[in-house]
């Protein structure tokens, strides 16, 4: 049955937490160069989606849409390089593009063939590079509160950014605090920060106008790390994309909201008309 079309502003229908260990996955890792990939798997749709998580996460932070997308489609959530399980032989985090690079190649490797990509915060910046520079990998693109637009450099700037991003402020759910704090934490606190200094230093805006698969822009109402306004921006460079915003949420509304999340994804990878 086609999910109804949604536009605009929708509320939040509050997060239920789900364990990782109640989830059927199958778990997979591999090389690619220097780097190792681990992602988990489920579903056994003829289509891929791919979530990506943001910055000092892992693929547990999708742990509340798996089930309801996995109902329709080949579910892949991997560890971006560098956090959760994905581990690297060089001493140094790649910047945006070589981490997207990377990226590229896994959701190639993987889903054997276009997939639908759905990357969160530093995952969304990630995902518009993949999308931009090696579209035939991606059929449908969701960026979710997606990071990539710059802000001043200065000591002051980064340091405030860099405290609001820090759990607990501004996170949404706090039933998800232990494991945003236990993901930070096996990152490290050194890693954590030279992925902020390259996401900052990352401006997207250049590449925006060379995405040109259909593009849904989803974002958390309350958002004060990566606020609406950028959203808004990225749908006026992206062409023919749309923007919805969920109502009550913050900066993880696959968290706060996983019903209305979900429900939004899956119309609009069936090809409804989401957002405004």
């Amino acid at each position: 049955m086609p999910l109804p079309s949604l536009s605009g502003l929708i509320g939040a229908v509050p997060g239920r937490h789900v364990r990782w260990r109640d989830l059927e996955l199958r778990t997979h890792q591999a090389d690619f160069g220097a780097y190792r990939i681990h992602w988990a798997e489920t579903g056994t749709g003829e289509d891929a989606v791919a979530l990506v998580h943001g910055l000092s996460g892992s693929s547990r932070w999708w742990a509340r849409n798996i089930r309801g997308l996995s109902a329709r489609y080949r579910v892949l959530v991997p560890d971006v390089v560098g956090f959760g399980r994905s581990r690297m032989a060089a001493s140094r985090l790649p910047d945006v593009p070589g981490l997207a690079a990377v990226l590229g190649e896994w959701l190639s490797f993987a889903a054997d063939g276009p997939a639908h990509l759905v990357g969160h915060s530093m995952g969304g910046q990630l995902a518009i590079h993949v999308a931009a520079r090696s579209g035939e990998n991606v059929k449908r693109l969701v960026l979710v509160d997606a990071a990539g637009l710059p802000r001043p450099l200065t000591p002051r700037m980064v340091t405030r950014f860099a405290y609001e991003m820090a759990p607990p402020r501004q996170w949404g759910d706090p039933t998800f605090l232990p494991v945003m704090l236990g993901d930070a934490i096996s990152a490290g606190p050194w890693n954590v920060m030279r992925a902020l200094r390259h996401i900052l230093r990352d401006d997207v805006r250049p590449i925006l106008p060379d995405i040109r698969q259909p593009t849904l822009l989803l974002w958390g109402e309350r958002d004060s790390i990566i606020p609406p306004p950028h959203g808004e921006e990225m749908r006026r460079l992206i062409p023919g994309s749309r923007l919805l915003v969920l109502r009550g949420t913050y900066h993880n509304p696959m968290v706060d909201a996983p019903q209305a999340f979900n429900e939004a994804v899956l119309a609009f990878l069936a090809g409804e008309e989401v957002g405004e």
